[in-house]
């Protein structure tokens, strides 16, 4: 059963748990062709499969994915999944931009967000993410949030943050005039 999460965020972004009402949306922006490259399954997705997605997301305790607001309007998405409450790490990503909110930084703040709930809510000790070795916007992304290069494969990095370091030092935390580039 999915645990109750409170919204949270910043001035600039405000991160949610995904709700029912959201899946048009969502599966418009993962459709879109210069979104959905940058996934591992690259395929169009059909509402109905989209929706079966929803249904077992909802079931588990170890998914949480967020649609990220800004000025009370959606625009991205962010996650943490795979949790391993034992050991205290879980994989990060999901991460995409509305079309029409691209550029203004607002995925590096939702990622900055998500550590600092990763490491204050869920008590984790490290997260990782996998990304596209050709995806170099998103890898810079993720260098400015503290992430670091573990492992090549396959056309993929592997990048991992330890959570007990001060987040504080992400270039996102606290900087209001990421949106507003």
């Amino acid at each position: 059963m999915k645990r109750v999460v409170q919204p949270f965020g910043s001035a600039i972004v405000q991160l949610r748990l995904i709700a029912e009402a959201d899946l048009d949306m969502t599966m418009r922006w993962r459709n879109c062709d210069d979104v959905r490259v940058w996934f591992k399954n690259s395929q169009a997705i059909t509402l109905e499969q989209h929706r079966a997605w929803f249904f077992r997301y909802s079931a588990k305790d170890d998914d949480f994915l967020f649609i990220v607001e800004a000025g009370g309007r959606p625009v991205g998405q962010a996650s943490v999944y795979g949790i391993d409450w034992v050991d205290g790490v879980a994989e990060v990503g999901r991460f995409l931009v509305a079309p029409e909110a691209g550029g203004r930084g607002y995925i590096g703040q939702a990622c900055a967000e998500l550590l600092q709930f990763c490491q204050d809510t869920l008590n984790l000790k490290s997260v990782f993410l996998e990304v596209k070795e050709d995806n170099e916007r998103a890898i810079k992304i993720y260098a400015r949030n503290g992430f670091r290069e573990e492992a090549r494969a396959e056309g993929m990095i592997r990048m991992s943050r330890s959570l007990n370091t001060d987040l504080a030092r992400s270039a996102y935390a606290g900087d209001a005039s990421v949106a507003q580039r």
